[in-house]
């Protein structure tokens, strides 16, 4: 009788295993799974999230269709020689198109796609750009990952104005 009851224990024990170990495949089955989920959900947020800043960034160039005597201010690297209302229409531009890269850099941090290398030439073509230094250098705190981008230019020759914009 004891002998009947020890194979039946071991029965048990061999089943019981058995099941821990398929639990456990299971476990780590589902786990898997999940990992790749939450990995496309991280990549579907990150498009929906560069999309939206793509938009930011068309809406300025929008604006620069509506006056494209400010193009070589945006792209050209003119010196910032504008007054008042050209002046102002040329910020906001620059504004606009600045914040749009900010949001896309930080982003592309947060989510990051090794094969992407994401708005850095962006950023650092901006970063050359006089009207967007008047910018970023001028609210830096408006633009922090952008920011990084941008140093002050130590090598400006005296008197000049610190955000780039050359005075009348």
């Amino acid at each position: 009788m004891t002998v009947w009851m020890n194979m039946v224990g071991n029965i048990f024990q061999a089943l019981s295993l058995a099941g821990v170990i398929l639990a456990i495949y299971y476990a780590s089955s589902q786990t898997r799974k999940l990992q790749r989920q939450v990995h496309i959900s991280n990549l579907y947020s990150r498009y929906d999230a560069l999309h939206h800043a793509n938009e930011r960034y068309d809406a300025g160039l929008s604006m620069l269709f509506q006056k494209p005597e400010l193009r070589p201010y945006i792209f050209g690297r003119k010196a910032v020689d504008l007054v008042g209302e050209e002046l102002d229409r040329a910020l906001i531009v620059a504004d606009q198109m600045a914040g749009a890269v900010d949001h896309a850099l930080r982003v592309g941090d947060r989510f990051p796609d090794p094969g992407d290398e994401g708005w850095s030439p962006v950023a650092r073509e901006m970063a050359r750009t006089p009207l967007f230094r008047a910018i970023v250098l001028e609210k830096p705190h408006d633009f922090p990952d952008l920011g990084r981008y941008f140093v002050a230019d130590d090598n400006a020759p005296a008197g000049a104005p610190p955000n780039g914009i050359v005075p009348n």
